[in-house]
């Protein structure tokens, strides 16, 4: 009886341990999935965190722009309301002005333009060049 008893408790134990085991099993590749997850996870969020960051340097850029833009209209105005000798000297100074902006920027990057050359050429900031390429070329 005594062997009976011991078979049995051997049995428990081996089941047990058997149990154990596949529970460890099944939790290491819980856990190996939830890390990959994670790692997804903090990509995508490092990506929004950039682009929020572009987003926030684009605004910034674009005050600036609507300010020149406004000082701009402002000398126009008044080359409209100037003599006509001040008007024709007023006018060719207003042409020289250099346009550009987001529209150029984005006719370079669909013709390949790489981002120095839209830091350099466009007047943008590095983050509003890194958005532009995302939202208008390569990524």
């Amino acid at each position: 009886m005594n062997e009976t008893v011991l078979l049995a408790i051997a049995g428990v134990v081996s089941a047990l341990f058997a149990l154990t085991a596949v529970a460890l099993v099944l939790l290491w590749r819980r856990q190996k999935r939830l890390t990959q997850e994670y790692r997804f996870l903090r990509s995508q969020l490092q990506r929004s965190s950039d682009d929020v960051a572009g987003l926030c340097a684009a605004a910034i850029a674009v005050d600036k722009r609507l300010s020149e833009s406004e000082s701009h209209l402002n000398r126009m105005l008044e080359v409209v309301n100037a003599p006509q000798l001040q008007r024709e000297a007023l006018a060719a100074a207003v042409e020289e002005e250099p346009q550009g902006g987001y529209a150029l920027a984005i006719e370079k990057i669909r013709r390949g333009a790489g981002l120095d050359e839209l830091v350099k050429s466009c007047g943008l900031t590095r983050d509003e060049a890194v958005l532009l390429m995302r939202l208008h070329g390569r990524h």
